[in-house]
């Protein structure tokens, strides 16, 4: 009854909240559900969990006897209704296999992972810098900061060293190098009481909102087709990365326009007169305020995500080669017109998704419209 109750609150409905749980079901269990190796096997020296099949001499096997790069090469791009070179049911590939022998269902299912992966990173990475950009924007403008010079000439050399080794470094390493900059300025921005003496005034609103119209004026996936070529070891990490970070701007001019409205209010002034300091005004009272827009953009961004992430698995660029995705899957049906099921099955899978987050987008904006 309380599950029922928490997630119509938010205006899901049962269909909506049982595809999403589906989704991350197989998503987060997809080595259970589908792998060549035993989940559970005895071995010589005992019982051990994702035993090879070689070493084992008996366990409890996954439902599907296929990882997503098992090569059959006894069926190789057989359909889900064509005759199979199988020793039981059990083995039989139920959606095909693709042209070197690969299980199209457990490349489906490994799939999952991979836009869970790439959804939910991307939108905590767009929040995160969004959020913070969106605060400095909205909260204070061109002249609600002010900085010592020399502490603002230390932070912009700090900045753009961190930033170049950010560009020649690949992964997690190369978001901490690029945001570390923006944790000294959220620093010395919290802090700005006792540097404000003697500074001039940082216009964070102007230099931000032209980052915002700069980047959305490029089109993002040719941005990100260029700064994957750039990058040159192809990563789903950079991917993700790359992707958050052009997404940012969406939730920084939304969360913006939220506390340029919110900040006028008699409760922040009240705030400021208690002694409270701006980073927990905004963190107590302006962003659960503010957090209605930023709940939908994830929503639809978590969509938008897997889209491009899908189109680059297609274009061959960005994603490793020998990681299985939808996208990898419908480009081996580019090479083989023949092989429908290549095409269908991821398909409805991308097509699905991005209808089920669309749809909780949509049905979240029209509650909160109604409250």
């Amino acid at each position: 009854m309380k599950i029922n109750l928490a997630y119509k609150s938010i205006g899901l409905s049962t269909k909506q909240f049982c595809g999403l749980l589906v989704f991350c079901l197989f998503a987060i269990a997809h080595n259970f559900i589908a792998n060549d190796k035993y989940l559970i096997g005895k071995t010589q020296t005992g019982f051990g969990l994702f035993v090879e099949s070689e070493d084992a001499k008996y366990g409890i096997k996954a439902i599907i006897p296929y990882s997503a790069n098992t090569v059959d090469k006894y069926n190789r791009k057989v359909g889900p209704f064509s005759k199979q070179k199988v020793s039981s049911l059990y083995y039989r590939h139920w959606l095909g296999t693709d042209s070197i022998g690969r299980d199209v269902l457990a490349g489906i299912i490994n799939g999952s992972y991979i836009a869970l992966l790439v959804g939910l990173f991307t939108v905590i990475i767009s929040l995160i810098l969004g959020i913070f950009f969106g605060f400095l924007s909205g909260y204070y403008g061109d002249t609600g900061v002010q900085l010592r010079k020399p502490t603002f000439v230390l932070w912009m050399i700090l900045t753009l060293l961190c930033w170049f080794y950010s560009f020649y470094t690949f992964g997690f390493v190369a978001f901490i190098f690029f945001i570390l900059p923006l944790l000294v300025l959220g620093f010395l921005v919290n802090n700005v009481s006792g540097i404000s003496r003697g500074g001039f005034c940082f216009p964070f609103d102007t230099i931000i909102f032209r980052m915002i119209e700069i980047i959305s004026s490029i089109p993002g996936l040719f941005l990100i087709l260029i700064i994957l070529t750039v990058l040159g070891k192809p990563s789903i990490w950079n991917v993700i990365i790359i992707i958050g970070l052009l997404r940012w701007p969406i939730v920084a001019r939304h969360l913006r326009a939220e506390i340029l409205k919110i900040k006028e209010e008699q409760f922040i002034d009240s705030a400021k007169s208690i002694g409270q300091t701006d980073v927990k005004i905004f963190l107590y009272h302006v962003l659960p305020m503010a957090a209605s827009p930023l709940i939908i953009i994830s929503a639809f961004g978590f969509a938008t995500s897997i889209l491009l992430e899908s189109t680059l698995s297609f274009l061959g660029i960005g994603v490793p080669l020998g990681e299985v995705t939808w996208g990898s899957l419908i480009k081996e049906a580019r090479f083989h017109f023949d092989a429908w099921w290549l095409a269908l099955f991821p398909g409805l899978m991308i097509y699905g998704l991005i209808y089920l987050f669309n749809s909780i987008g949509d049905n979240i904006n029209h509650k909160i419209r109604n409250i």
